[in-house]
């Protein structure tokens, strides 16, 4: 896959994962020599189509007119997250002109209500998207978001960037002044209407003075989740298990048979690792499991314990509270959040005390050995071979 960067490609496409990234704006749209106002809006989570646009400038009169004659051609109460409209004013009488209403449900169809000399027509198009394609790189400072940021790199790509690498890449332990990131991702945007539809990361490289990581997305028939990516051998980064339960702390004390125990006061054993961050950061899963113990136990504060397969348990203690609605018995799936830090229990300060057990033994997790999830065909890997030889170069390109 030959990729121009910082070239803008316009074409029909279809992305199946959309993470929109839009929000209520207000607009200046012109039209010949004159400035008419334009209102977008995107559907959220709970939204209704009638609660946004009783916020518009809209009358209820015309309110009612546009959902009228829109049955019939489209089910306006079964909107989803990510549906958005758009309302065209008039210049001089500031009166609506056009109501379009963006699907995402139904193959990006949108549906314009022109409200012409008194004539209202409806009108069934399929829209046109544009891509471009950006390259990122830079040192780390500080931070992996930090640095991200200053080099504009949108959050939900450096979120992507981090999860992408959270089966090879600790960065809460590994991530050191001086490392550096490469970062290609792709923007697909409603054409001509500056609305972000997706984004997806293309590439990415994470170097430290020892180890290069890279990922390179590729599609296969077992990337269910639309989101598997492989290094440049051809290797799933997706292992067994998540390399940490929580991104962006830091670890405050480390797997030992022998710890002084900082309230106690003598010397036991420590057969876990503790993650400090602020109270309330989310904790996740680190595999797909059952929950089979979810209560407060004294020294642990609140704890839940998984049960993963293989004879693997994980232990998550001195939990803020727990995910709400999550109870025994109740399966999870690897990244779900199941809990908040806090230092419910014996504990001197906020912090996740993270335990895996094996066949009834604590294992240090620092020192597992991850497999990988998902293996490709040899088929399979000549042509992601072909595919990622021209992003490799730009890599190396420093």
């Amino acid at each position: 896959m030959s990729i121009a960067i910082k070239k803008k490609l316009t074409y029909k496409l279809k992305l199946t994962t959309l993470v929109i990234a839009f929000f209520l704006i207000l607009v200046n749209h012109k039209i010949g020599n004159a400035i008419c106002n334009v209102e977008k809006f995107v559907i959220q989570y709970g939204d209704t189509l009638l609660g946004k646009l009783s916020n518009s400038k809209l009358s209820k009169e015309d309110i009612k007119l546009i959902i009228r004659k829109f049955q019939g051609v489209i089910n306006l109460n079964q909107c989803i997250p990510g549906d958005f409209c758009e309302i065209i004013f008039d210049c001089k009488t500031n009166h609506w002109k056009e109501f379009t209403y963006y699907s995402l449900r139904n193959n990006k169809e949108y549906y314009s209500l022109l409200n012409n000399a008194n004539k209202i027509n409806v009108e069934q198009r399929e829209y046109e998207t544009e891509v471009t394609i950006f390259q990122q790189q830079g040192t780390i400072k500080s931070s992996l978001w930090s640095e991200m940021s200053l080099h504009n790199v949108p959050s939900n790509i450096i979120i992507a960037f981090a999860d992408i690498f959270a089966w090879k890449m600790d960065f809460v332990t590994d991530t050191k002044k001086g490392d550096t990131f490469k970062v290609i991702y792709a923007i697909e945007y409603l054409k001509k209407r500056y609305v972000i539809l997706s984004s997806r990361i293309v590439a990415a490289q994470y170097k430290t003075s020892t180890q290069t990581y890279n990922a390179f997305y590729f599609d296969t028939k077992h990337n269910v989740d639309n989101s598997t990516y492989f290094d440049e051998t051809g290797q799933s980064l997706k292992s067994t298990f998540l390399k940490a339960p929580l991104q962006f702390s830091r670890i405050s004390s480390f797997f030992t048979k022998k710890r002084m125990h900082p309230i106690l006061k003598y010397v036991r054993p420590h057969l876990g690792i503790d993650y400090a961050a602020p109270i309330g950061t989310p904790v996740s899963a680190i595999g797909p499991g059952i929950v089979i113990k979810l209560s407060n136990t004294g020294d642990f504060g609140n704890l839940i314990v998984i049960k993963h397969f293989n004879g693997y348990e994980t232990y998550y203690g001195h939990l803020l509270k727990f995910e709400t609605n999550l109870k025994n018995g109740d399966r999870v799936i690897e990244g779900q959040i199941i809990g908040y830090v806090g230092m419910t229990g014996l504990a001197t300060g906020p912090h996740l005390d993270f335990r895996i057990k094996k066949h009834g033994t604590f294992l240090n997790f620092l020192k597992i050995k991850q497999i990988p999830n998902v293996i490709l065909t040899n088929e399979e890997k000549k042509y992601f071979y072909s595919k990622i030889k021209d992003i490799i170069a730009i890599f190396d390109n420093d």
